[in-house]
């Protein structure tokens, strides 16, 4: 007997930006065809968001799709930059996804070790 759906805890909250993030990675050539120094496989801009609000609740996402990715093992991914811009009178994001591994090796040269000081900590309760 098949199970039911998962439980409403565990749904994923919308907006679930995976094809974006996805397309950013078929756009450098597939996982792994990053570039070798920087880590970044492309740049995308998601346009026609009708207000800040709404961009700020699609730029939550790519975060948030970013690492559900990484952590279900899918594609190893961070967003490195994500920008809100004016886009005539709607708003748009330019974002720039990067393999996992050097997103990492970046903030451990920039930072150091002290995960206090690191722009975003992952272990860290409520960060984000």
């Amino acid at each position: 007997m098949p199970r039911g759906p998962a439980p409403g805890w565990r749904a994923r909250k919308p907006p679930v930006s995976d094809e974006y993030i996805l397309a950013a990675i078929d756009q450098a050539g597939g996982l792994g065809k990053h570039h070798p120094e920087t880590g970044h496989y492309g740049t995308l801009v998601i346009r026609d968001l009708a207000d800040k609000a709404e961009a700020a609740e699609w730029k939550a996402s790519l975060f948030r799709c970013a690492h559900w990715l990484s952590r279900h093992e899918i594609a190893p991914v961070s967003i490195s930059q994500c920008d809100i811009e004016r886009d005539g009178t709607k708003y748009k994001i330019v974002f720039r996804v990067t393999d996992k591994t050097i997103a990492r090796k970046h903030q451990l040269e920039a930072h150091g070790t002290d995960r206090s000081k690191w722009a975003y900590d992952p272990r860290r309760r409520n960060a984000g």
